[in-house]
């Protein structure tokens, strides 16, 4: 489900946005983030999960909402 989000996730960064996954082995509940930022928007979007491939797609999906092309 990842690679299918890899295009928006390139628009994204081609329009200044930074968007991050990490997995924290240190965690045992929610051990995934996803972070969407974008410096000249002022705009983050952050989560942490269980499963990072939906909340990934959410976060693309709010991202677009608030950057129209």
């Amino acid at each position: 489900m990842i690679d299918a989000l890899i295009p928006q996730i390139e628009e994204a960064r081609s329009e200044g946005a930074l968007v991050l996954l990490k997995w924290d082995g240190a965690r045992t509940h929610n051990h995934c983030t996803v972070v969407v930022t974008r410096q000249d928007t002022d705009y983050v979007w952050r989560k942490d999960c269980a499963d990072i491939a939906p909340t990934l797609a959410e976060a693309m999906s709010e991202y677009r909402a608030n950057h129209a092309r």
